[in-house]
């Protein structure tokens, strides 16, 4: 595919206000030792009203929806015509790094930074997006924001929803000023979208191993996700013989190795995780009488995921049925894997040869708000290196140049669908 030669505008970013921006949202933590900002939290409403007060030194429209997501709105010539949107998250996993969702977030609101300080003026609107709970650390749902805003997501989907804490989602946006009951009226339609970029960091180690800067990424995986709940017989450790034991743990360990079997002959580069496991009653001299799995299944190839989960359920069965154990699946969600619009991956790769960086053309393993706002209109997204293809974790790290490379791409192309005047 050879991209088309429109020509790229570039423009100036300030570096050091991108640093600082970056930094000090990782600042803002839950704790004093490890980045924590969990959705809804109030460490996430500072983190959100610490963009507020950047942006309202500037002529630019804010506001919030019914779910929480923050729009920031900068006018056009044409304030008629659907907008050139753009953005990513601030909230975090437990125990983050500072790159994931902030990098996309401050990249978009540098744009329009410059754009203000210049006084130029595009004859699209722009829209930043910063969606809310795009992590699935507090309620195990993931991109809430965007799915919503996008109609995959309604209330009735979230009524069940709550935290390790026993807190509902409900109560969460209560105890931010929102309203549960209206949450579906922050649905918008695709007339209001000319297109949508998102530049995030990879989470993965291509970039860096293939040795270039810019990923311009095709298509993005989406995760089944499920929560696996497994009742045994809790019993004494030394006075019960093994073949009379109700194991819950080791029926948890049959399915997590039979996951990472499945995932394995499944290939089209399908994962599958089981990224929690709660014991009861956890004590060393007790047969585990309950075991908990989160688990998480992706890939880009709808067929091949769908065997994972398939053999999954069969081993539920086979489980259930040698170890004598009570076994409930309860699916959390089924995203559909998304290809994004064609003309959307030359804009990209055109940005990236103008501006004179090296490229891959790749998929992405992960999740993002873009394949949400991909339902409504044509879909961009930018990645960056990852050192050592670490992320959702404390050692997360993206090289300086390789932020100001991807700034500089989103910026490109966002100006170019916008129309700068």
């Amino acid at each position: 595919m050879q991209p088309i030669t429109t020509p790229v505008i570039s423009q100036t970013i300030n570096m050091p206000r991108i640093k600082a921006l970056i930094n000090h949202l990782a600042t803002i933590s839950s704790s004093p030792h490890e980045l924590t900002r969990l959705a809804f939290s109030s460490e996430d409403l500072a983190a959100r009203n610490y963009v507020l007060e950047i942006c309202r030194q500037y002529p630019l429209k804010v506001r919030i929806d019914e779910i929480g997501n923050l729009i920031i709105r900068y006018d056009g010539t044409q304030n008629d015509l659907p907008a050139v949107a753009f953005g990513s998250h601030i909230d975090t996993v437990v125990n983050a790094g500072k790159f994931d969702g902030p990098l996309g977030t401050i990249a978009g609101l540098e744009i329009l930074l410059q754009l203000c300080e210049q006084q130029q003026q595009t004859r699209y609107p722009l829209e930043l997006i910063i969606f809310t709970c795009e992590e699935s650390s507090r309620f195990n749902y993931a991109t809430l924001g965007s799915k919503v805003m996008c109609g995959v997501s309604k209330q009735a989907d979230l009524a069940h929803l709550q935290d390790k804490n026993g807190i509902s989602l409900a109560t969460a946006l209560q105890q931010i000023g929102l309203d549960f009951q209206q949450v579906d009226q922050a649905k918008r339609s695709a007339a209001e979208f000319k297109c949508f970029f998102e530049l995030h960091i990879e989470q993965g180690p291509r970039l860096e191993n293939e040795q270039k800067t810019i990923g311009v990424v095709t298509g993005i995986a989406a995760p089944i996700r499920c929560i696996v709940k497994i009742q045994g017989q809790a019993d004494h450790s030394g006075a019960t013989a093994m073949n009379y034991r109700h194991d819950a743990l080791l029926g948890g360990a049959e399915l997590a190795l039979e996951l990472e079997q499945a995932a394995i002959r499944a290939g089209h580069a399908t994962v599958a995780t089981v990224g929690q496991l709660q014991v009861k009653p956890g004590v060393m001299n007790v047969v585990p009488g309950y075991c908990e799995l989160l688990i998480d299944i992706r890939g880009t190839d709808i067929t091949a995921r769908e065997s994972v989960f398939s053999a999954l359920q069969q081993k539920i069965d086979k489980v259930s049925q040698q170890r004598g154990l009570q076994i409930e699946l309860q699916l959390i969600s089924r995203d559909q894997p998304i290809i994004l619009n064609t003309d959307m991956v030359n804009t990209v790769e055109q940005a990236a040869v103008g501006l004179g960086y090296t490229y891959e053309i790749m998929p992405s393993g992960a999740g993002h708000d873009a394949m949400h706002m991909a339902t409504l209109c044509p879909t961009g997204m930018i990645f960056v290196p990852s050192r050592q293809g670490i992320s959702h974790n404390p050692l997360e790290h993206t090289d300086w140049q390789d932020v100001e490379a991807g700034i500089k791409v989103l910026q490109a192309v966002v100006l170019q669908q916008a129309e700068l005047i």
